[in-house]
């Protein structure tokens, strides 16, 4: 999905940095405190301005707060010393910008924590639980809320969506987030011993890719690779000319066939992102770049979307013309993740977490 970050990068040798959710505005819920200091006093609590958000925890009524990050502190806040927060709300809260909370209808998807087995559930309405066990090296402290690491939570998030598409979204948007890497991520698995979601989550890690922005691109990607059985592309690379400029960066591009792909959302349909995107398109067709394009809506139609990628790629393979395009070399994904972690030992050798607490 191209947009307007990749202009400005436009005859930069550069790359493009993850988007990180900013460090959320939120409230830890608090018990009551009989001197009034880190916690309101009965009496007080049983007033307008505490309101509770679960038994025995109160977090001031006009506090402003960042969602769905305040909704998991909430849930999570009364944990003690046992499980933590998983899925996708240990996701979010680890800055992966894709794990909103949400289902495919819009609604409030319930936070899951881990209690392990043989212990109570806390009561707590939107919450939901896990009693598989948890080990302690597996949970990190993330805004005073106990949580299970980034490799735990993805399991566990894959664990509750059971769709392979769904799967290969989740890992491509925590390798967006830089939270991990493939290989990483392939490594700590094997140290997994059987359980749930595992063979999903194995599956999954197969077909997933760097580079991948959304989880819609991550379904046109599956559509190209197993239905339309074309080479597996590269994801947001950029493109430049034999002179080294800038042409675009395409959700998906195969080299072997000079083929690229694109999925355009809603806000493509703007006059100006319209006039953007056909830009962009003259000038790779003008430098041998065949472009098919897929619309909000249409991925339903999977059999359509198949015909089309399969005749575009019969068009590239016909029209290709060598030599007039270059992709521009990104980082290993290895690289970029042993950076972004060198301002804090890891808790274990395999974990994806620093397991330091985190500013609020």
């Amino acid at each position: 999905m191209e947009n307007v970050r990749a202009d400005l990068s436009a005859g930069q040798a550069g790359f493009m940095p993850a988007d990180r959710l900013p460090t959320p505005r939120i409230v830890v819920p608090t018990p009551v405190d009989p001197a009034g200091v880190i916690g309101p006093r009965a009496g007080a609590a049983r007033g307008g301005r505490w309101r509770r958000t679960s038994p025995g925890l109160y977090v001031p009524a006009d506090a402003e707060f960042d969602q769905p990050a305040q909704r998991i502190v909430e849930a999570g806040g009364h944990l003690g010393r046992y499980g933590g927060v998983t899925g996708w709300a240990s996701l979010h809260l680890a800055g992966a910008d894709w794990f909103g909370g949400t289902d495919q209808d819009g609604q409030d998807r319930p936070v899951l924590i881990a209690v392990g087995p043989g212990r109570q559930c806390p009561d707590h309405p939107g919450a939901a639980f896990t009693r598989h066990r948890t080990a302690e090296t597996e949970v990190v402290l993330r805004h005073g809320v106990r949580c299970l690491n980034v490799h735990r939570a993805l399991l566990d998030e894959i664990f509750q969506l059971r769709s392979l598409t769904r799967a290969v979204a989740a890992i491509d948007m925590v390798l967006h987030a830089e939270l991990t890497s493939r290989s990483r991520l392939r490594r700590w698995l094997r140290t997994v011993p059987r359980t749930y979601g595992l063979p999903l989550m194995r599956q999954a890690l197969r077909l997933a890719s760097d580079g991948v922005e959304s989880p819609r691109e991550t379904a046109l990607r599956l559509i190209w690779t197993l239905h339309a059985e074309l080479p597996p592309p590269l994801c947001n690379v950029e493109l430049v000319d034999a002179n080294g400029r800038f042409l675009a960066r395409p959700d998906l591009f195969s080299p072997e066939l000079g083929l690229a792909g694109e999925y355009d959302g809603a806000h493509h349909l703007t006059v100006e992102q319209r006039r953007h995107d056909l830009a962009r398109e003259d000038r790779l067709r003008d430098h041998g770049i065949e472009v098919v394009t897929v619309v909000a809506g249409e991925m339903s139609e999977r059999r359509d979307v198949v015909e089309r990628l399969r005749a575009a790629a019969v068009r590239a393979e016909r029209n290709q013309r060598r030599g007039l395009w270059q992709i521009r070399p990104r980082p290993d994904p290895d690289v970029i993740f042993r950076g972004a972690a060198l301002d804090a030992p890891l808790q274990c050798d395999l974990s994806a977490d620093s397991g330091r607490e985190q500013p609020r």
